[in-house]
């Protein structure tokens, strides 16, 4: 039998939920009858590159085999190294929170995650072995210490029913087939290599939208734009070289380096981009827009971004 621990890092929504099926209030009321049921993994997901893992109070667990190295679990690394972890993980964290909004927008049909950036605040390491549980740190400067300790059912009141508190009346069920295609899309995600920085940044754009910061929130998700638009042009000028005779090349370090350079500014390659019809003309349109916003926010005194232009 395995024995060796291994560790993930986990997250709760803000809003908390029913994974799949809400708890039965109607077993009997043996001992662990609630907490077994909270802690029961109704989703999983295993390959040698990650894992996740669902469980029905709505707990997130994501574990990325590149990232941890193969180390003891508790190995002492350098704050470097711990801080380059976290931001790591937490890239992985928000892009499955976005999917998962998404899913669920798209298989319930119901908008019910009030989307917002998972940060280190929010995310606990949790240790695993032999497939249970067997410890976690308390992410107390966050509302998710209050949904890992709602796990007990020494948590809620003794003279009301734990079903009419409303920390659990409020949860709302979010099926498995929503959760199953989240999995499925942050399957190809971690076969993306580089794929979940911009879901991350794009999760952490939709949460400052949400509570009205639109001048950060644009500009996050213009980050996004330039650096799509960046990759498509050194792209397209790949796509034009060739070799002359000699074994000249048409396009060679130093003229590459000049057509990827600060001479040639966004602005200028997207409108390249739209003379060789790598953009259609609608979408260069609406880029060009959303990049006089960013200007305006980063140069004009006198503007302010609304949920419009947002």
């Amino acid at each position: 039998m395995d024995t060796k621990p291994v560790a993930f890092t986990a997250f709760y929504p803000s809003r908390p939920f029913w994974a799949g099926s809400k708890v039965n209030f109607d077993v009997p009321k043996t001992e662990g009858w609630f907490h077994d049921q909270m802690v029961e993994e109704v989703y999983s997901r295993e390959t040698d590159s990650y894992a996740i893992k669902v469980c029905r109070d709505g707990r997130i667990l994501i574990r990325i085999s590149a990232l941890e190295c193969d180390e003891p679990v508790n190995t002492v690394h350098p704050i470097e190294k711990i801080v380059q972890r976290w931001g790591d993980y937490l890239d992985y964290l928000n892009a499955f929170y976005l999917l998962l909004d998404s899913a669920t927008l798209e298989i319930d049909n119901f908008a019910y995650f009030n989307l917002h950036e998972i940060t280190n605040r929010d995310a606990f390491r949790v240790t695993y072995e032999n497939g249970k549980s067997t410890g976690e740190n308390i992410a107390i400067e966050s509302i998710a210490s209050t949904f890992q300790m709602g796990r007990y059912s020494g948590s809620y009141r003794p003279e009301l029913p734990i079903e009419f508190d409303s920390k659990i009346m409020m949860r709302h069920v979010i099926s498995l087939n929503a959760i199953t295609l989240a999995g499925t899309l942050f399957e190809k995600v971690i076969f993306s290599p580089g794929m979940e920085k911009p879901l991350s940044s794009f999760a952490k754009s939709v949460a400052e939208y949400k509570v009205g910061n639109y001048e950060t929130s644009l500009i996050l998700a213009w980050f996004i734009t330039e650096a799509s638009m960046s990759r498509l042009w050194e792209s397209h000028i790949d796509s034009l070289n060739c070799e002359f005779a000699g074994g000249r090349r048409r396009i060679n370090r130093e003229r590459k380096d000049f057509l990827t350079g600060r001479d040639f500014s966004i602005s200028i390659v997207s409108n390249m981009l739209e003379l060789f019809d790598v953009l259609n003309r609608d979408l260069f349109e609406d880029i060009d827009t959303v990049r006089g916003y960013r200007n305006k926010i980063v140069h004009a005194r006198n503007f302010t971004a609304g949920a419009a232009e947002a």
